[in-house]
């Protein structure tokens, strides 16, 4: 029997697990690589448990027939797991595919399964920015308390993910679109008082990502913008040069206060370059590939590593997560080398696609891109089209440059990052179904 308290029970844990996403601690014990599921994401894993439970039990009611996306999803998945049967260690991978299923079931699954409507995906929408709006705060504080260097912007991370400063500006990157939207398409914001305090809000998250030494995140609201440019024209840029001029301004001049004003002498530690850390120079040293640039000479190393693996096993792959632990042992039997900096961490190749090249072999690349490319394609066919809906803008350009950013990062087992992921393709699919049915509008049509 259906039961609706049931239903409404599981959209309020729902809720809090979205708000409490972006502060998640990622690892719980460094024995196994173990803690992304158990230790780290209890919530996910408990709504998604009590989904599959009322769905057994009849108390929500089951999902509908199958779309192409299910279709795509489920390809993808299964070429995952078939990875795992030939994997070089089954531990490891068993584990990875395990994680990958849980924030599929959760940021894809339990929206279709509860059929989210306008009002309860605005709600999800809501505690999702909550919860990331306190991280950007949190961000913002330390480095008020402890200036700005390349050191801090790892330890600043560390609480929610150990060297993944990246990862956590890549979860801002969402929030920026939205008061970018926000600016331009809510009622509320055309006022003086409204835009004030979207600005300061933009500005913000701004500061937070400036501040993080992620020059990919740099490139990619660079993207952001400039698409929003291109696809709004002349109102974008009326409503929002204003905003962008601001925040510009105060992220350079916080910079140069918090660094040189704010921080003790000890607490300015230079860049890896021996500089000392300043926005123009990052901002610039996004094709520096030399021994100098951790960063960058480390992934450029992984990529050549992971193709000499790719070779060995094109069809299937090394098996899922492996590659961290294979490029380490890889990088702790090879002798110091004067054209690349090797960083004795379990890191991933720092590319989506390759990572799925890699792992999964052919067949888990081909099927991770058929996935991207629907959400991608379909979206921009709409606004080809003409849609201009801030939901219709905002998802176009949220899957480009998330499709772009994995290029130089792989999300793929980062929750705060690819939950967001699965959320927007099941927001894409609610948005789908309710342009062919009037009676339930879009979200922020």
């Amino acid at each position: 029997m259906i039961s609706p308290r049931f239903r409404s029970l599981l959209l309020w844990l729902f809720y809090v697990a979205l708000a409490s996403l972006p502060l998640s601690i990622n690892w719980f014990s460094p024995w196994g690589h173990f803690g992304l599921l158990v230790a780290v994401e209890p919530l996910m894993v408990l709504t998604v448990g009590l989904v599959g439970l009322g769905v057994l039990a009849g108390w929500v009611a089951r999902p509908g027939p199958s779309s192409l996306l299910d279709k795509l999803v489920g390809l993808h998945l299964g070429a995952l797991l078939l990875a795992t049967a030939f994997s070089s260690d089954a531990q490891v991978s068993a584990k990875y595919v395990t994680t990958v299923l849980v924030f599929v079931g959760f940021g894809y699954g339990v929206p279709r399964v509860l059929r989210l409507g306008r009002t309860e995906w605005g709600r999800a929408v809501v505690a999702l920015g909550a919860g990331t709006g306190a991280l950007a705060l949190y961000v913002l504080a330390r480095h008020v308390l402890l200036g700005i260097s390349y050191p801090l912007s790892y330890a600043i991370a560390q609480p929610f993910l150990p060297h993944g400063h990246t990862n956590l500006t890549v979860l801002l990157e969402p929030l920026v679109l939205g008061l970018n939207l926000v600016l331009l398409f809510h009622p509320r914001a055309q006022g003086p008082r409204g835009r004030l305090l979207a600005t300061g809000a933009l500005t913000a998250v701004l500061m937070a990502v400036a501040f993080s030494y992620s020059r990919a995140s740099y490139i990619s609201l660079l993207v952001q913008a400039v698409l929003l440019l291109v696809l709004l024209g002349r109102p974008a840029v009326a409503r929002l040069w204003g905003p962008w001029a601001v925040a510009g301004a105060l992220v350079f001049g916080s910079w140069q206060g918090i660094t040189w004003r704010l921080a003790p002498p000890e607490a300015v530690v230079t860049a890896p370059s021996g500089e000392r850390p300043t926005l123009l120079h990052e901002l610039g040293s996004v094709s520096d590939f030399t021994a100098t640039n951790e960063s960058n000479a480390e992934r450029l190393n992984r990529w050549k590593y992971g193709l000499v693996l790719y070779r060995r096993t094109p069809l299937v792959g090394i098996g899922p997560g492996t590659f961290p632990d294979r490029y380490l042992d890889f990088a702790r039997s090879m002798p110091a080398h004067d054209r690349y900096y090797t960083t004795f961490r379990r890191m991933n190749v720092h590319n989506l696609y390759l990572g799925w090249l890699i792992e999964a072999g052919a067949l888990g690349l081909l099927t991770g891109l058929l996935v991207l490319g629907y959400a991608v394609l379909g979206q921009l066919r709409r606004i080809v089209h003409g849609e201009r809906s801030a939901l219709a803008v905002g998802l176009a350009l949220y899957f480009v440059f998330f499709l772009l950013h994995s290029f130089v990062q792989d999300f793929w087992q980062e929750p705060r990052v690819i939950v967001v992921f699965w959320l927007a393709l099941a927001l894409q699919r609610y948005y789908a179904q309710a342009a062919r049915a009037p009676a339930e509008s879009p979200l922020l049509a």
